[in-house]
């Protein structure tokens, strides 16, 4: 009896065993050389001798406005290269020294720039996929990037607001407001009302 059990614990092992190890084979070098993670938000790509990382946009979750582009370049290349970015009719064009590393992020302390890039014409909303071509002197790859929002808690900082309108209001004082609480602009709105 007592061979009959390991007999048959001997074959059930066996029986688990080359399932197992079959399964082994797709996670070998050979089938996933040519897969590569993208860790964390953004897109990837490979445009001449450039590498463009984290490429995203955040607006606000209603898809209302406008919307921030974010990414980085590193430049593998011998020699300086010129790079321009085009989403939603906005270019914005930048110089990336040989091996070094250019970062859009205003908010981040290893910005290169402290000026967001803000696409006001986005004809895409959060949760969608946007085309960014990037070009490198004469090659030039579009890639499709997330569109995320300020759902993301993290995200709230970066979402661009409405520019302010360059045209006064008609109203400059508000009703019932004494001239005299409201300095000059109280008196020439009752120069102007009076």
């Amino acid at each position: 009896m007592k061979r009959h059990n390991r007999a048959a614990l001997a074959v059930a092992a066996l029986a688990l065993v080359i399932p197992v190890s079959g399964c082994a084979s797709l996670l070998s070098p050979h089938q996933t050389a040519e897969y590569q993670y993208n860790a964390g938000d953004g897109a990837w790509g490979s445009v001449g001798d450039v590498e463009v990382r984290g490429l995203m946009l955040i607006m606000d979750e209603s898809g209302k406005g406008p919307a921030q582009l974010f990414f980085t370049l590193i430049n593998k290349g011998d020699s300086s290269a010129k790079v321009s970015l085009d989403v939603g009719g906005k270019t914005t064009t930048e110089s990336v020294k040989a091996g070094e590393t250019f970062v859009q992020d205003p908010e981040s302390s290893a910005s290169t720039s402290s000026k967001p890039v803000i696409v006001d014409s986005l004809k895409a909303k959060p949760g969608d996929l946007a085309d960014v071509t990037v070009k490198v002197g004469s090659d030039e790859k579009t890639i499709r990037t997330q569109v995320l929002s300020n759902s993301l808690p993290y995200y709230e900082q970066y979402v661009p607001t409405e520019k302010p309108s360059e045209s006064p209001s008609e109203d400059a004082s508000q009703p019932g407001e004494d001239a005299s609480q409201s300095g000059e602009q109280g008196e020439s709105a009752t120069g102007i009302n009076g």
